[in-house]
């Protein structure tokens, strides 16, 4: 499948006979005969067919997204593999292996591995991304500075929001939380927590104290796990509701949710609905690490239950709901390429979702990029920048077979000859990295 395209697009032309999803205001959603144009790296006009004397380019029913937003990635982990680590099938193990490799962490180490991951995400069409930031110490990580320094560099490129990452615990400690918390705030981040099974919840109303005094965003890691009495997000929910925080609090994973007893996911979920706060679901890292263990002989048994949140039922309440790529090529997850089309079609296949491309793209572009507070929303409208991704496929069940075959990205109007960096960059990794793998 290919899309007839000039590699050189003039300053203004018409995109039409576009399968436009769920982007274009007062439109049904999956529209197959919509016409964009473009002018000098916006979108000008959306209309039935094109008129007046620009170029016409016919996309023959291709499908034309916004340009994709990640809400969820670890950009100061990725590709530890390539480092010498090794993959984890437990997710406690995997946080102590990383934990154990933080010493040999540089500043060159990290922007090689970091602007590796930006440009790969570019490659795939991202236009903005969240990542989170692993907290070690209160003072701040070595990753803190070289994520700033990346968020600078890729601006215009790649809108760049990073969100600190360390357990709710360290808000036990005094002034732990309140360095932290003036650490993010400094620097224009999010504050973001892990919380874990036997975590000390009571801790929770602290994350949100921090929260608001210092004009913070909240973004939790909480539930990632398969057992099903505990359910920390009730807490969270009802502490963002009774804080009038919902609007500016994310929470990721939540799987034990998708095993809770149906009348307790229901009132779980409408406890989510009314709090507003937003769910991030995880499809790469939850079903590699999730229900993920031996049988009593000790030999390696296929996994029973999916470490996804519920999805459908999220979605019936309201609950602004996105997915992210999550771990790429670390102990967490030893995949991934940080290509949201990607994680929505997994998250199509563990979930069943119904035309994924049609009813569930958003949750790729427009709905992360107000999670996010993207400049812009989305939505392709006159005025909106033209960052757009182009593919072949006219449907979901053409999109989703041959993914990456013919994509086309575009920005600002024009489209980008970029490819995905090659692995072997990644090779002098190993090499320059002193002692032994942990």
């Amino acid at each position: 499948m290919t899309v007839a395209m000039p590699k050189r697009l003039p300053r203004r032309y018409w995109l039409a006979g576009a399968h436009v999803p769920q982007a274009v205001p007062g439109r049904a959603a999956g529209e197959a005969n919509v016409a964009l144009l473009i002018d000098a790296g916006r979108i000008a006009a959306v209309a039935d067919a094109p008129s007046g004397d620009a170029p016409v380019i016919d996309l023959d029913g291709a499908t034309v997204f916004p340009a994709f937003v990640d809400p969820h990635t670890h950009l100061d982990k990725g590709d530890l593999l390539a480092a010498g680590l090794a993959p984890e099938r437990d997710l406690i193990d995997a946080v102590q292996r990383v934990r154990n490799d933080y010493a040999r962490w540089t500043a060159d180490e990290l922007r090689l591995r970091i602007d590796f991951a930006l440009r790969t995400a570019y490659a795939h069409g991202t236009r903005a991304m969240n990542s989170y930031c692993d907290w070690p110490v209160p003072d701040g990580p070595p990753a803190w500075p070289v994520l700033r320094e990346a968020r600078d560099a890729w601006r215009g490129r790649i809108d760049l929001t990073i969100t600190s990452l360390a357990a709710i615990d360290e808000l036990a400690g005094p002034g732990r939380g309140t360095t932290i918390a003036r650490t993010v705030a400094s620097g224009g981040g999010a504050l973001g927590w892990f919380v874990y099974p036997g975590a000390p919840i009571d801790l929770l109303p602290q994350a949100f104290d921090l929260a608001a005094r210092h004009d913070l965003a909240l973004d939790f890691h909480v539930d990632e796990h398969l057992d099903p009495p505990v359910a920390n997000l009730a807490h969270i929910a009802r502490l963002a509701r009774e804080r009038g925080y919902g609007a500016r609090t994310i929470c990721g994973h939540a799987c034990s949710a998708g095993v809770l007893p149906p009348h307790a996911m229901a009132s779980l979920l409408d406890d989510v609905a009314d709090s507003g706060l937003a769910l991030v679901a995880l499809p790469f890292t939850n079903l590699y690490l999730q229900d993920n263990g031996l049988d009593p002989a000790g030999r390696r048994r296929t996994p029973r239950r999916r470490g996804l949140l519920p999805v459908h039922e999220a979605r019936a309440r309201g609950i602004p709901l996105a997915f992210g790529s999550d771990n790429h090529r670390d102990p967490f997850f030893p995949a991934g390429d940080l290509d949201p089309l990607q994680a929505l079609a997994l998250a199509a296949l563990a979930a069943q979702l119904d035309d994924p491309v049609g009813d569930w793209s958003d949750t790729i572009t427009t709905t992360p990029a107000r999670l996010l507070g993207c400049a812009w929303d989305g939505l392709l409208r006159p005025g909106a920048p033209a960052d757009l991704v182009v593919h072949p496929g006219r449907n979901s069940a053409e999109v989703m077979a041959r993914m990456s075959s013919g994509r086309i990205v575009i920005r600002a109007g024009r489209r980008i000859a970029v490819d995905p960096p090659d692995f072997r960059e990644l090779d002098t990794l190993r090499r320059s990295r002193p002692g032994p793998a942990p």
